[in-house]
């Protein structure tokens, strides 16, 4: 889990850094083409488990006290009609 934790936060932070989003839609198609599965091995379909994946990430970088990582992600992922997926 922190494996894909790290790589959504640093997906986060480029995203953000370019003034650019991702849906989780988006999202699942990156991990799962990136060989990164969900807890039971299966593929993210960009629904719950993404969006909570997203959230968890930006509870963990809060709790390393790392909140300026933390608003990338939150600012990064947006849901497929493009309103935040997170929000503070």
């Amino acid at each position: 889990m922190k494996k894909k934790k790290y790589y959504i936060a640093q997906l986060g932070a480029f995203l953000a850094s370019h003034k650019m989003t991702m849906s989780g839609t988006e999202l699942a198609d990156n991990l799962n083409r990136n060989g990164l599965s969900t807890s039971y091995g299966t593929e993210y379909q960009g629904g719950r488990g993404t969006y909570k994946l997203i959230r968890e990430t930006w509870h963990w970088l809060n709790e390393q006290d790392l909140p300026d990582e933390a608003k990338k992600v939150a600012d990064a992922f947006v849901k497929d009609d493009g309103t935040y997926a997170y929000e503070e």
